[in-house]
Formats: structure tokens, C-alpha cells, sequence
């Protein structure tokens, strides 16, 4: 049986588990120590980088920097430098995801430019992966350290057996959809409300979804802040601003919060100590999860309807990354969810054997989508401004459906050339 990477479907889900006191304890233990391999390796990087700049006519820098590597060249190196990891609590896996969630960031730092990797703190919430493994003349998911032993109990390595609640129809489907499939990556995640959860990261030789009958339609899509969508047909889908229809309650919650923090540092007591303290921190994440899960619920509805209607959809690519950096849209932005809705989009596209193209979103605003005009200098729109005409042909365009149209159409033209 071929390896997770080397299979064409893949499909990803996420259970609910009821671990015990000493599950809970590994699942701390674990988290900690894959935590404490990823500094290891921060750390080293770092001392290697201010060395560097001295040890070419220091001996004594050039000495500690090949210690520094020889510690991090391999895990048995690294579990030399922290002897603990060792334990036989601690998953054999543990080294090795460290090691490799350590290269992910470096690769993010240069192709996302999302920093230099740093210190992962100690936090409420916590996780680790570990792998499945298989013989080689295993067929299915019954044969790994990873498997479900019915459907409701699954088998984790050091965690043994352990309950688990989820998607009834989803959970029979998996297990006889057995042959030819295997378990990847498994992530054991601890929230900062207290619950465990389970990812588990499955592929197959063999589709998990049905392929969607074809519609014949296709759709430009803007993404706005009135309207969460705007199609090019006219028609839209509501804004519904989950976040700030909490704002108030999870503004009232955080200052409590702050007060009772506040008060256990005047009588010097440990917040991870003080009960009334915690208790109000999973109160207000409590509120935040609760907006999440509204937004991707909601998300995932607009994107499989729009998946199920159309079989070409347009939208713009959206660096929303860029976008946040304007403090006076940033909350409204981050509320709407736009790059999740185009993540969803392409995912359900890819599974159900439908198309995405995202286009550049350079003047999608500012042209005409009838004579092609496009307004310059003093003509341009403000935000302000949702209707306007066309000072060439007279057209009257609504700007959002306008925007789709232009959308649309340069999602054609890029069709055209690539075919």
C-alpha cells in the first residue's frame, strides 16, 4: 500500500474525544514535549545566526556553532540534548513532528513571508501530532497503530483506547471505505475551553465523494463587507457579522476577566492557580469558539450551494493578509472570513469536480463590464459610492454586481489561454 502523499484522495475529519485523567496527563505530556523540541531547534537557530557573524576570526564561535548543528542534526542528537525525551510516556513520534513543523516554518518564512520561526509559549490550549504506522503487507485503515475499533472507540498510540463522538453517517462510511486507505497525520488537540479533539488526516485510492451533476452555469462572485457575496446574476448573501453581534458580551467578559487578573496579581497568586480565574477565561473562549463555529458553518453552506449550482465559479484573489493592515476595516474583514470562503470554495470544487479560477482584483471595481471603460484619477469610486454610470457608454451598474461581471470575465479570458 502506497503512502498517504502518493494517494490522489484525500479527506480530513475531526472527532471529539472523552480521554480520562491519564490520558488527559499524556496528552499534556506529549504537547509539552514536542513544544520544548521546536524551542530547542528556535533556540539553536538563533545562536548559530549570532555566531556567525563573529566566527570567522573567532575559533571558540566556530567550535560552539558545530556543537549547536551536531545537536540539532538528527533526533537521536536531540534527544541526547533534552535526556527527558526519553520518558516512556513521551510518543517516539514526538522528536520527529517537532522537527518537522520547524522546517514548515522556515519554508513559510520564505514562500508566505510569515517571519522568522519563534518561541512557542506555554498556553491554554495545547496539541502534537503523531503518525500511523503500517506493515507492509497491510491493506487498510484495520492494520495501523492508528485505527477505529468501532464506532465509537478509537486506538491512539500511548493514549490506547479511547472514546470518540462524531459524524454517525461520516464515521460508517469511513470504516467500510477500509481498503486501499490509511490514516496519515493525527493531531490530539486540546482547546483552550478544556475539550480534546482528534484530527485525523485519511487518503485512498478511491474518491470519497461523489462526483456533482453538471449545471451548465457559471458565476463571477465579489466579496464585499455589505454583502458577504455579490453575483454577477444579480443576486447576493447576506453579511451576517457574527463577531460583532458578541462584541458586546465578549467585551464584557474580557474586562471581567482583566479585573479578576488583576486582583490575583495584587494578592500574588498564581492565575493558573486561581479558580474564578479560569473559570472566566473559558467563559470568554467559550464566546470566541461559539463565533468561529457560527462563521464556519455559515461559510460552509454558502460554499457548498454555490458549488452545487455552479460548475464555473469566479472570484477574486484576495490577499486578505495585505487587507488587514487598514485598522479601520481589519475587525470587519476578519469577521467576513473571505480567504476561508475561497479555501472552501477550492477544496469542494477540487473533491465534487467543479472549477475555481481567482482572478487579480486590479480594477474589477473601476471597469465598465460593458464597453470595457476604465475610471481614472478623479473618475475612480470611493466606497461610499455603490451606483454610478458609465461616462462612455451611459451603462447604469450596480458596483457590486458590476465587479462580478468584470470577474466573471476575466476568469474566461483565463480559460481561454490556458486551453
Amino acid at each position: 500500500m502506497r503512502k498517504c502523499k502518493d494517494m490522489p484522495y484525500h479527506i480530513g475529519i475531526v472527532l471529539k474525544v472523552y480521554p480520562s485523567y491519564r490520558q488527559k496527563h499524556l496528552v499534556s505530556v506529549n504537547a509539552g514535549a514536542q513544544r520544548s523540541v521546536y524551542n530547542h531547534l528556535v533556540a539553536c537557530g538563533n545562536e548559530i545566526y549570532r555566531l556567525s557573524k563573529t566566527a570567522s576570526y573567532v575559533p571558540s564561535d566556530r567550535r560552539r556553532i558545530d556543537d549547536l548543528r551536531h545537536m540539532t542534526g538528527s533526533a537521536a542528537n536531540i534527544q541526547n540534548a533534552l535526556p527527558y525525551l526519553y520518558t516512556p510516556e513521551v510518543d517516539c513520534q514526538t522528536v520527529a513532528n517537532g522537527m518537522k513543523n520547524y522546517r514548515t516554518a522556515w519554508k513559510n518564512m520564505r514562500e508566505r513571508h510569515t517571519g522568522v520561526p519563534a518561541f512557542h509559549k506555554k498556553a491554554n490550549d495545547l496539541s502534537y501530532q503523531t503518525n500511523c504506522h503500517y506493515v507492509k503487507s497491510s491493506k487498510g485503515l484495520k492494520d495501523g497503530t492508528v485505527r477505529f475499533l468501532n464506532q465509537r472507540y478509537i486506538l491512539l498510540p500511548k493514549l490506547g483506547k479511547i472514546r470518540f463522538a462524531g459524524s454517525p453517517k461520516l464515521v460508517s462510511s469511513l470504516l467500510s471505505h477500509t481498503d486501499n486507505t490509511r490514516i496519515g497525520t493525527v493531531t490530539i488537540r486540546k482547546d483552550a475551553v478544556g475539550e480534546y479533539w482528534v484530527s485525523l488526516q485519511i487518503a485512498s485510492e478511491y474518491p470519497f465523494h461523489e462526483l456533482l451533476p453538471k449545471t451548465g452555469k457559471m458565476l463571477g462572485i465579489d466579496l464585499n463587507l455589505l454583502e458577504l457575496v455579490y453575483s454577477s446574476d444579480g443576486g447576493s448573501m447576506a453579511n451576517p457579522r457574527f463577531h460583532a453581534n458578541l462584541d458586546q458580551k465578549i467585551t464584557k467578559a474580557q474586562k471581567k476577566l482583566s479585573r479578576m487578573g488583576d486582583r490575583a496579581k495584587r494578592e500574588n497568586r498564581s492565575l493558573y492557580e486561581s479558580r474564578n480565574y479560569q473559570k472566566q477565561r473559558a467563559k470568554l473562549a467559550s464566546l470566541h469558539r461559539q463565533v468561529a463555529r457560527q462563521r464556519a458553518d455559515y461559510l460552509h453552506t454558502v460554499s457548498k450551494h454555490l458549488v452545487e449550482s455552479q460548475d464555473l465559479i469566479a472570484a477574486e484573489n484576495l490577499q486578505v493578509r495585505n487587507l488587514l493592515k487598514d485598522h479601520h476595516l481589519a475587525k470587519a474583514i476578519s469577521d467576513a472570513g473571505w480567504r476561508t470562503l475561497l479555501t472552501q470554495l477550492q477544496q469542494k470544487a477540487n473533491v465534487y469536480g467543479k472549477t475555481v479560477i481567482l482572478v487579480p482584483p486590479q480594477y474589477t471595481t473601476q471597469t465598465c463590464s460593458e464597453c470595457g471603460y476604465v475610471l481614472k484619477k478623479e473618475e475612480r469610486l470611493p466606497l461610499s459610492v455603490r451606483e454610478w454610470d458609465c461616462p462612455k457608454c451611459g451603462t447604469h451598474h450596480l458596483r457590486d454586481q458590476n465587479a462580478a461581471k468584470n470577474i466573471l470575465q476575466k476568469a474566461l479570458l483565463i480559460m481561454a489561454e490556458t486551453a
